[in-house]
């Protein structure tokens, strides 16, 4: 995960720095970006079947208590949730360079 996490940060430095200067760089950057909020949604989904797993076998607890335990245990579930969605919105964001390039073409 650290690895995507890595490329990600590059991705978006690249796009943050206007490195693109076109909008073909741009739709490639976007592109890679997408690819690797994919790969990153795949270990989300693990982390989720861990937190779930926990939850299920909660072994006589609350379901309240089971819900801290799975939290603390996989704080990753969170951690790759609030990165997606901050991937999403920079995704939306070269999304919208794009529309307003070829508009301006």
């Amino acid at each position: 995960m650290n690895e995507t996490l890595d490329r990600i940060a590059d991705i978006i430095d690249r796009y943050e720095s206007l490195e693109w200067h076109s909008l073909e760089r741009l739709q490639e950057i976007s592109r890679e970006l997408v690819i690797y909020n994919y790969h990153l949604s795949k270990f989300n989904i693990e982390a989720g079947v861990k937190h779930n797993a926990i939850m299920f076998n909660r072994n006589g607890k609350s379901v309240a208590s089971a819900k801290v335990e799975a939290d603390e245990v996989v704080h990753e579930l969170r951690h790759s949730r609030k990165i997606m969605e901050a991937v999403d919105q920079v995704i939306w964001s070269i999304r919208s360079e794009i529309s307003i390039i070829k508009k301006e073409s």
